[in-house]
């Protein structure tokens, strides 16, 4: 199991918190500069305003303080010297009054700004307002001197020289505090720019650096995925040597690709297995037992189509050749017919020194179809034997005598019992009943016919319009008391040539006539199949039982030919 930390859960909430992290990061950011516009705009509104607002009033005051001075000059009445001196003092206390207040907003502002140019402004201004403070007194005073009786020109023209002074002085900080609250004001919008464009180019690294982090990861998490996909492929398409996946990771898809890869050993080791024993086992029943499959050892009655087949002359064959040679030519043999018989979904039984017998049934195959599969392995069978004697020279390494191997094949169709047979040493998947003794005698009595696959009538009705077959005779074959209707397989449907046909239909009208035992007819209509084919050995067989028909035929004939006890 693959630990916490490598887990696909921890991965993906690594991501979650790296990208959380990273947006904290952007967010602190953003708030930090935030953070110093509002400094800027809360030093802007509390004290710089305000501060610029009061030297303008300071400004006023001692323009008026001025006016005061020059009307004095201009209007030496007594009461106008009154007036004036009230003029000064109440002048003098409001611009006191406004300076005191400049100084405790300089005060405050150093107190409570924290940005550093704005601390640094604001020391500048100290000393620039407590020396407008020290020659504001010094004008108040000369003032209140150029407003007494006996004031002379000198004092009251410097009363207006000091007013002069102080009106350059305050003209010079007020000056300072708008250039200051004009780059205040400037350095707040950019600061405020620069957070907005902090922000968003924070957030957008964010978003690129999380889109990065899932790519990876993901890519990460999907790449192990897609060879699971592909391996899986391959065992589907049958390429085990092909699905093996490398395991890249420990999470839980490494866990999987680890599963997967013993899952495909387990799987080459069965087909091991299979590809040994299938060479005496069909594969089919093979794959069914390692999948422990009970439908394969359990016996059940099912109606299966049997198929016998024999070499003819085997044992000349046999003294021919020598033994090794004998093993060769017989597996070489065996290989070219028992692959038609593979190829149309029968399964081999067993071999038999030089005989086959196969069957074909549910679930290997369709019932609807296993008699018409049969008779098609068997036809293919004999297509196949030219291109086997063919090869027949090469195999035994002789190019002299080289035997002519032929077989004959019978094909019942019927009950019988399926399943595995044997001892606890010991079993073999086989079939047994009536069917499969009758599918050796049928193959037995080609002998007699001349024919090489005879079949019997469940197997060419169930076969159907598939194949072209005639009819050869009615028997009753030892040990059995029912009679056994018998067919020549001739061909696949469409494969008979017009003049095949013709003898199929003479040799039929025999067949009616030898049956009710009309012998005259029956002798007219098997001599006009033997003019189609000379060699049509059925018909040379019937025409001889005709001519010797009431010499040999009983006289309760009822059309069944019985078989002698040794065919």
């Amino acid at each position: 199991m693959a630990s916490l930390f490598r887990s696909i859960s921890f991965k993906i909430f690594g991501i979650s918190v790296g990208l959380l992290l990273i947006m904290l990061v952007a967010a602190f950011g953003s708030a930090f500069a935030s953070e110093q516009v509002h400094r800027q705009l809360q030093t802007f509104e509390q004290v710089m305003l305000p501060l610029a607002r009061t030297m303008a009033n300071v400004e006023l005051e001692v323009q008026k303080q001025k006016v005061t001075a020059d009307f004095l000059l201009e209007t030496p009445e007594e009461e106008a010297v009154t007036t004036c001196l009230g003029q000064a003092k109440t002048q003098g206390a409001r611009t006191r009054d406004l300076l005191q207040r400049a100084t405790k907003l300089i005060q405050q502002g150093l107190a409570n700004v924290q940005t550093e140019q704005n601390q640094m402004a604001l020391a500048r201004f100290s000393p620039m307002v407590d020396e407008l403070s020290y020659q504001e007194r010094r004008l108040a005073a000369l003032t209140l001197e150029a407003c007494a009786r006996d004031a002379t020109v000198t004092e009251m023209e410097a009363a207006k020289s000091q007013a002069d002074d102080v009106m350059r002085l305050s003209d010079k900080i007020v000056l300072e505090i708008t250039s200051f609250v004009a780059w205040s004001s400037r350095s707040a919008r950019e600061n405020q720019e620069f957070a907005a464009q902090a922000n968003t180019g924070l957030i957008g690294s964010a978003t690129l650096v999380g889109l990065m982090l899932a790519w990876v990861v993901s890519r990460g998490l999907t790449r192990p995925i897609v060879r699971l996909q592909t391996g899986a492929r391959a065992v589907s398409a049958g390429m085990l040597s092909e699905a093996h996946v490398p395991v890249t990771t420990r999470d839980e898809i490494g866990e999987v690709t680890r599963a997967f890869n013993a899952m495909i050993l387990d799987l080459q080791d069965k087909e091991k297995i299979k590809e040994t024993f299938g060479q005496y086992v069909d594969p089919r029943i093979v794959a069914r037992l390692l999948d422990g499959g009970q439908s394969v050892t359990e016996g059940k009655k099912q109606v299966a189509s049997i198929f016998f087949s024999d070499i003819v002359g085997f044992s000349g064959v046999a003294e021919q050749l020598a033994p090794g040679t004998l093993v060769n030519l017989m597996n070489a043999y065996f290989s070219a017919m028992s692959d038609p018989i593979q190829k149309h979904s029968g399964i081999v039984d067993k071999y038999i020194g030089d005989a086959i017998m196969a069957f074909w049934v549910p679930p290997f195959v369709e019932a609807q179809r296993q008699a018409e599969l049969a008779c098609r392995a068997a036809l293919e069978q004999i297509d196949n034997l030219d291109a086997f004697h063919r090869q027949t020279p090469d195999i035994i390494g002789l190019r002299r005598d080289v035997p002519l191997i032929d077989f004959r094949i019978g094909i019942v169709t019927g009950e019988v019992v399926v399943g595995s047979v044997g001892s606890e040493i010991a079993r073999s998947f086989t079939a047994m009943g009536d069917c499969v003794n009758q599918a050796s005698r049928l193959e037995t009595v080609n002998k007699i016919y001349g024919t090489r696959v005879l079949i019997d009538h469940p197997t060419r009705c169930a076969a159907g319009d598939a194949i072209e077959a005639r009819e050869v005779d009615l028997i009753r074959v030892p040990g059995v008391s029912v009679p056994l209707r018998i067919y020549e397989l001739a061909a696949l449907k469409g494969g008979l040539s017009s003049s095949r046909q013709q003898l199929f239909t003479c040799y039929e009208e025999g067949l009616h006539w030898y049956r009710a035992a009309r012998w005259d007819q029956a002798a007219v209509a098997f001599n006009a199949a033997l003019n189609i084919d000379p060699q049509d050995k059925p018909s040379r067989v019937m025409l001889e039982r005709t001519a010797n028909a009431q010499a040999v035929l009983p006289s309760d004939w009822d059309g069944v030919w019985v078989m002698s006890a040794k065919l």
